[in-house]
This record gives C-alpha cells, sequence and structure tokens, in this order.
C-alpha cells in the first residue's frame, strides 16, 4: 500500500555520487533523462515487470535438441539458469555456447551432407493455421491483448497459487475461443502488421497456457517461482526441473531429476570455504 500513485517504487542512486553514476551508468543515466528523470541525482519511478524466462529449449551440452537440425544457444536454451538468472550471465551464455553451436553446426554438416525431403504436408497444414484469420471477421486484438496481459500478471505473475492459476488457465480458454473466432482484414499480406499481431497473440497464449500449467505442476517456492500456497523450497538435493512438450495439440508437463555433476548442493569449489560465505 506505500507504492507511487502508478503502483511503483522510486529508485535512488545519488548517495553514491552523482559523476560516479553518471560515468559507471551512463546508458541508463542517458536512458532516464530522454524520459524526463535524473538518475544521476535525483529518483526515478520503477515498478515490476516480467523480465526475463529461467526456462528455454531444451538442449544437450552441444546445443543440439530433440528436433534434428535445430540448434539452440544462449538465454533461449533451458537448463542453464536454474531457479533464478543472476545479471550478466545472458553475455557469457550467448557467447560460451553461440561459439560451441557454429563448431557444432558445420561439424555436423560436414559429416552428414543428406537433405530429407520436405514433409508438404506439415507445410499445407501451417499455411491452413496461418492464413485462417483472412477467412474470419475483424475485432479488436488491442483488447483481447490487453486482457492477456492483465489477467496473466493478476493470476500468473509473481504470487501464484493453485485458485489463481486456475482462474487464469479459465481466462486463457476464453480468450483462445475468441481470437479463434476474430480475423483480420484481407488485403495486402507483406508487412501487414495487423496479421502479425493475431499470430503472435495466438503464440503468447500458447505460451501463456505453458506457463500457467508449469507453475501448477511446481508445488514449491524456488527463486523467481514464489507459490503462495507451497511456500518451502523442498529438497535440493532431490530438485527436479519442468518440462513442457506437445503432444499434437494438448500439452503435457513433466519433471526430470536435475543431475549435479560437478557440484552437489552445498558443496563449492572454491579452496577457501571462507570466500565463499
Amino acid at each position: 500500500g506505500r507504492t507511487t500513485p502508478n503502483g511503483g517504487i522510486h529508485i535512488a542512486m545519488g548517495h553514491l555520487g552523482p559523476d560516479n553514476v553518471r560515468r559507471q551508468f551512463k546508458g541508463m543515466v542517458e536512458r532516464c533523462a530522454d524520459c524526463g528523470f535524473d538518475l544521476a541525482g535525483g529518483k526515478v519511478e520503477v515498478v515490476p515487470t516480467a523480465h526475463y524466462l529461467m526456462g528455454g529449449v531444451v538442449t544437450d551440452v552441444h546445443t543440439r535438441t530433440a528436433l534434428a537440425g535445430l540448434y539452440v544457444a544462449g538465454e533461449d536454451a533451458g537448463g542453464v539458469h536454474g531457479a533464478n538468472r543472476l545479471g550478466g550471465n545472458g553475455v557469457a551464455n550467448s557467447t560460451v555456447y553461440g561459439g560451441i553451436a557454429g563448431d557444432v553446426m558445420a561439424a555436423d554438416v560436414l559429416r552428414d551432407r543428406t537433405q530429407a525431403d520436405p514433409d508438404l504436408g506439415s507445410v499445407a497444414r501451417e499455411i491452413e493455421r496461418a492464413t485462417r484469420p483472412f477467412r474470419l471477421r475483424g475485432g479488436n486484438l488491442n483488447r483481447l491483448r490487453d486482457r492477456l496481459l492483465d489477467g496473466m500478471w493478476d493470476n500468473a505473475g509473481i504470487i501464484r497459487s493453485r485458485a489463481l492459476l486456475d482462474r487464469a488457465y479459465g481466462m486463457l480458454d476464453e480468450l483462445e475461443a475468441e481470437l479463434a473466432a476474430t480475423g483480420v482484414p484481407d488485403g495486402d499480406r507483406a508487412f501487414n502488421l495487423t496479421w502479425s499481431d493475431w499470430l503472435n497473440l495466438d503464440s503468447q497464449l500458447l505460451l501463456s497456457k505453458v506457463i500457467t500449467a508449469a507453475a501448477a505442476k511446481r508445488e514449491n517456492t524456488r527463486g523467481s517461482h514464489c507459490r503462495d500456497d507451497f511456500p518451502e523450497p523442498g529438497e535440493l538435493a532431490t530438485s527436479r526441473y519442468t518440462v513442457a512438450r506437445m503432444d499434437d495439440d494438448r500439452i503435457v508437463i513433466t519433471d526430470e531429476p536435475v543431475r549435479f555433476t560437478l557440484v552437489q548442493p552445498g558443496e563449492t569449489l572454491l579452496k577457501d570455504k571462507a570466500a565463499a560465505e
């Protein structure tokens, strides 16, 4: 209840020395100045947002996925960050695994030069799915997207519970049905932003269902996942990670055991244990 009129809080960095802030956080100071705020010496209003996802596509240590020919590196890959993502990890993650992906892809191409014939049936089905909105009556996509954003924030946001997640899933079913009945004006399909909005919203609804179902499956509180009805973190030694897969049109959520191959929970690689504390 002690927030700014916009529901946020104020951040102040002036105690670090305005000149020091301008030098060390030059980009952020300039961005705040563009919006009329003085980060170096004044106060800047901030609000919580959905900034990142700890998950991603399941890969092996060589960036290969279950789909032959698909490689994933960087923050789109799952299994790297665990319960939370520390600031700055994304750069090292992208550069290290980006290099690995390049080496592995080149080696795979040289080893296997054969090309599979395209599945024309899958291509036709995808064209049918993507162009379906042109055969429907138009609607208000912005209103649907706003309802999705508000509904996910309120029911599957920072503090979660089974009751809220069930409400979120019901809301998603309603929005999915409404989008399925909403079309876009047929016309020039090149650079058709309304068509892009429709396709993006369709993807956002699917991912929102994955997030909601995965959050319901995990009955503990870890990192940025907070369950009001399951506040305990659970045993670290028996940690499991959540996996979402599609079975035809059905989302299937399972979990797999975390394999601690280098460091066990409670152990450290640092020789001087005091340095780790």
